[in-house]
């Protein structure tokens, strides 16, 4: 491990300054190294004074200074630079106030030795998330939803001394600021497993202090099958499974229709709105002639959901994403009826653009969490047909090179508007196709001659 580290370091124009100075590679930077990640930032240790050291590393990279707290400082150039000053008098005492053992590893430059107190390289072999300390969530309650991310985008498991901690301090996570509650979240479901995260923060408790309006969803209500929670992490896992096998699922001839959730945080805002597709539900409950309904539930939702978007420092524009998908999400439901015409649906498609596919794939997903009518999921698949060949046709037209004349040219020869228009128009088009003609001074030269034709015939 040592070698590979050095051999990385000496890519880095600040390789020599880390040599010269106290300071030492940490943290997360280890953790991407043995796991292999890609464009990760360099964690620095220093016990050399943090702006001067700074100063000297944007000066090296061109880089830009930006204070992110009392101990940290980043410099952002290709790279990120996060420069930070010890927890404690040493570097142990440094390492064991880290928030993981798979963090708590640091590689001294100057004699090439990796110093592993907690036994952080074994943890990160063995596929482990184990607090450094009893106080570590206390000192920092963001460290509870770190966890769940970490081991949702690395399939690690979390001890169980350091899941049951997480338990009895998740009403901590209150205390921790909305923007970096929804940094953590975003980063946790654009990862591989977000319904294992979702499941986490549901059982740690987590989720209910985050997104009190969940708790409702926990209620059984009357002549309702199942709670609307256990719903909601029904969809969520079949959403979840069919991001990863849209190339196997039914889904797979569309697959270049989801481009927009291939960008990291688009796939966790879908992931959002599968949360919280039936959050107005339990506000719109009603019983009437032996049967249960959610009337209006989708808009509720999606107003719901302004709500608490704006309460966890989400953008303008997620919150819109999220609430429009939470606010269409039933669409697919009523468009799957055999009697939808080819204009509805290309409304649908129309008012959603290209989240228009990842919304069905989420009615899908929903149906599948449901006691599924006799006509089952088909019609949503037959939705995503006819959106396609829609779409087709909508790039060919566009594809198709402007036309040689128009209606003006054949009115400013005396020929009233009629459908006889559409059939002159046809012809040059077709002359166009058969390379008769292949400008426009050419197809004014044949327009007398048709429109002349025409008037013979009527």
């Amino acid at each position: 491990m040592e070698q590979k580290i050095e051999l990385f370091l000496k890519q880095l124009p600040i390789y020599g300054l880390i040599k010269e100075t106290d300071s030492f590679i940490v943290g997360g930077t280890i953790r991407s190294l043995w796991l292999n990640e890609e464009n990760f930032d360099i964690d620095i240790l220093t016990f050399n004074d943090i702006e001067e050291i700074s100063k000297k590393i944007a000066k090296i990279t061109k880089g830009t200074i930006v204070k992110l707290d009392e101990n940290t400082i980043r410099v952002a150039s290709d790279i990120n630079y996060d420069i930070s000053s010890p927890r404690g008098n040493n570097l142990f005492e440094d390492l064991n106030k880290r928030d993981f053992t798979i963090n708590a590893v640091a590689y001294d430059a100057k004699n090439k030795i990796l110093i592993d107190p907690l036994f952080g390289i074994n943890d990160l072999r063995e596929g482990i998330i184990r607090m450094c300390y009893n106080e570590a969530f206390k000192d920092d309650p963001l460290r509870m939803l770190r966890a769940i991310r970490f081991s949702s985008v690395y399939n690690f498991k979390i001890e169980m001394n350091t899941y049951n901690q997480i338990i009895k301090d998740s009403s901590l996570i209150n205390n921790v600021s909305s923007e970096r509650i929804h940094y953590e979240l975003i980063k946790m479901f654009s990862g591989e497993n977000p319904f294992q995260a979702f499941k986490m923060l549901i059982n740690t408790n987590i989720a209910f202090y985050l997104f009190p309006e969940l708790i409702e969803l926990r209620k059984n209500f009357p002549y309702l099958e199942q709670n609307i929670l256990e719903h909601t992490l029904k969809v969520v896992e079949f959403l979840d499974f069919y991001l990863k096998n849209l190339h196997m699922s039914p889904f797979h001839y569309y697959k270049h229709r989801f481009k927009v959730i291939e960008k990291p945080e688009n796939k966790a805002l879908l992931i959002i709105s599968a949360i919280f597709h039936d959050i107005a539900k339990p506000k719109t409950y009603s019983y009437e002639n032996g049967e249960v309904h959610f009337y209006g539930h989708d808009t509720q939702g999606a107003l719901m959901f302004k709500e608490i978007g704006r309460r966890l420092s989400f953008s303008k524009n997620e919150i819109k994403i999220v609430s429009n998908i939470i606010a269409n999400h039933m669409h697919p439901h009523y468009l799957s009826e055999p009697q939808t015409t080819r204009k509805a649906i290309n409304r649908f498609l129309n008012r959603n653009g290209e989240w228009a596919f990842p919304i069905v794939l989420l009615a899908f997903c929903d149906a599948l969490g449901t006691k599924l009518s006799h006509y089952g999921v088909s019609g949503h698949l037959k939705i995503a047909r006819i959106m396609e060949d829609l779409l087709i046709e909508k790039e060919k037209e566009a594809n198709k090179p402007p036309r040689l004349i128009t209606g003006y040219d054949i009115m400013e020869r005396g020929l009233k508007p009629s459908p006889i228009y559409k059939k002159i128009l046809q012809e040059i088009e077709d002359l166009r196709a058969e390379g008769v003609i292949k400008t426009r001074e050419e197809a004014l030269k044949v327009l007398d001659e048709i429109i002349k034709k025409y008037k013979e015939d009527n």
